[in-house]
This record gives structure tokens, C-alpha cells and sequence, in this order.
């Protein structure tokens, strides 16, 4: 399968042979097309800054509701990618800025607190049944409504990212199905970001939840061995090769069959080492999701090794 962040390649990138997108990226949508932090739409109220409500009214012009404007692009965005790669799988990662990244969207700054660690702070699932982001996440959700109802792509997947656990991962569901994206419903399959220990240690009980798993091993490289991969004083420690993170990762390969459930990766490993490819596909993953650059050399390299297995 293939990462993905921008729509705008999505139908050139699919001309590549692939299985389909193991990671389109939400954030990118956001950040390049949408530009807005989502709450200042809905809460224009809080904005003192006249300069600022102009570049948003000047952003959204056109649109009676600014609400509408969120969706419609997200909507858009989403559903090209869902579109070029139809019927294949498409998996969607719900929103995961850290807070430093909201903030620098426009307008961000007024709803976003400040954290001396946003990596393990407000993010990812966390975000979405709080009252500080929850109304944003409604926005999310009706703009994935759309593309799955509306435009007719039942191949959309939504992931959730960071659920840190279990009770988290019922909170969110419970604020998706408010949305009308009820788990199991004209097919809709939701998966979770696999990249917490917990996420491992507890996966027959995430099991019950949901319908795949999708290892992040960058967050839970970091998580696993404390290292800080944008620290320059121990980025050297960063390693998703390390001992006990591949006993994770085989650990939650395990844990999705034992339970019936999908198991992909979407972390850079892959892409980056082609000896750690092997090594998944030993394990017996069921998805690799690659930078696009990396599709055909490690799809080449996979197939001569399930021959020889």
C-alpha cells in the first residue's frame, strides 16, 4: 500500500501497481488547502484580531456558513484521493496536529494551550471527545460522511490516531457514531494507530473495538525507548530496529491475527530499510504502507521473498 498526504497526486500516484493507501494524512488537507484552525470557525466570537477575522472572512468568502467551508474542502480533499484509488482500500487518519501545529493554523493560537512536550500531550484521540477540539472533530466527521454517503466511497477506512486507551477508543466511537459514522455500518470499517505499548500490551482488548491495526513505528520507536527523534542530544538513539521495538511490533502482528483483525504498518521503517520489510512480512503483516518512492523496490523485494517462505 502507499502513504499519501496530497490529493492533488492522487490520481498519478495510483498508476503505480499498489494495494491501495495505508496512510492518507489528514493534517495535509488542513495545513495546505484548508489553512484555518476548525474551531475558529465555528467560535469566530473568540478572535480579537480584526486583521485576522479578515484573512478568514477573505479565506471563506463565498460561503454563508464557514462551518461548510471546513467540510467542503476536507470532503474534496479526501475523496480525490478515495476516488483515485477506488474500489481499493483508502485509509484516512483523523486529525493528529499536536498543538504547536493547530497553533500555527490560522487563528490557532486562540484555542490552543501551550505545552513544554506536545508529542505525548493534547493529541490524537484525545482531542476528540474533549470539549476544547470536540466540535472541530464533529466538522471532521461530516466531511467523511460526505465522501463515504454522499459521493458514494465506501472504500474510505478512518483511522484514529494516539489512542492512548481502551475507554478512549469507546469515547471516540461514541462522538463518531453522533456524526452518523457508525462502526459497521454500510461497511465501515474504523482502525486505530497501533503506536502506544499499550496499544500491544492490551490489543485483545482494542480488539473488540476495532477492525485494524496500523503500526506508527516512529511514535512508538520514540515511546518504546524514550528517545526524542527531533532532539539533537539523543536523536542518534532513535532506531526502529532496536531489539525490544521489533519484539513489539511482532507482538502486535500476533495480537491482530490471534483476534481476526488487519495488521498494516505505516511507519518510514519500511521505506528506509528493505531488510525490515523482511522482516514483516516474516512476521506475517498483512499491509506495508510505503512512501510512493519506495512502492515498486520493496514490492519487487517482497515477492522473491515469499517465494523462498
Amino acid at each position: 500500500m502507499m502513504n499519501l498526504a496530497n490529493p492533488d497526486m492522487a490520481f498519478s500516484l495510483s498508476k503505480i501497481p499498489n494495494d491501495g493507501v495505508g496512510l492518507a494524512r489528514m493534517e495535509f488537507i488542513i495545513n495546505s488547502f484548508i489553512k484555518i484552525h476548525p474551531m475558529a470557525l465555528i467560535h469566530p466570537e473568540r478572535i480579537t484580531d480584526v486583521s485576522v477575522k479578515e484573512k478568514i472572512d477573505k479565506q471563506t468568502f463565498g460561503y454563508k456558513n464557514k462551518n461548510d467551508y471546513f467540510i467542503e474542502k476536507l470532503a474534496e480533499g479526501v475523496g480525490t484521493i478515495a476516488a483515485a484509488f477506488y474500489p481499493k482500500p483508502v485509509v484516512v487518519r483523523m486529525s493528529d496536529f499536536k498543538t504547536n501545529e493547530y497553533a500555527s493554523l490560522l487563528a490557532g493560537h486562540y484555542f490552543e494551550p501551550e505545552e513544554e512536550n506536545p508529542m505525548i500531550g493534547f493529541r490524537g484521540a484525545a482531542r476528540y471527545y474533549d470539549d476544547k477540539y470536540r466540535e472541530g472533530f464533529a466538522l471532521e466527521c461530516q466531511a467523511m460522511k460526505r465522501v463515504r454517503e454522499d459521493m458514494g466511497l465506501t472504500n474510505l477506512i478512518i483511522m484514529i490516531p494516539f489512542c492512548r486507551r481502551v475507554d478512549e477508543g469507546e469515547r471516540v466511537l461514541a462522538e463518531m457514531a453522533k456524526h452518523g459514522l457508525v462502526r459497521g455500518e454500510n461497511g465501515l470499517e474504523v482502525y486505530v494507530m497501533c503506536e502506544i505499548p499499550n496499544n500491544i500490551l492490551l490489543i485483545d482488548e482494542f480488539s473488540k473495538l476495532f477492525d485494524g491495526f496500523s503500526i506508527g513505528s516512529n511514535d512508538l520507536t520514540q515511546l518504546t525507548l524514550g528517545v526524542d527523534r527531533d532532539s539533537t542530544l539523543v536523536a542518534h538513539d532513535f532506531d526502529e530496529r532496536d531489539a525490544g521495538v521489533m519484539k513489539f511490533i511482532a507482538m502486535a502482528i500476533r495480537g491482530a491475527e490471534r483476534n481476526h483483525r488487519h495488521s498494516g504498518i505505516c511507519g518510514q521503517a519500511p521505506s528506509d530499510y528493505p531488510e525490515f520489510a523482511e522482516f514483516l512480512v516474516k512476521e506475517g503483516i498483512d499491509s506495508i504502507s510505503l512512501i510512493p518512492d519506495s512502492v515498486m523496490k520493496i514490492t519487487g523485494r517482497i515477492a522473491e521473498l515469499e517465494k523462498s517462505l
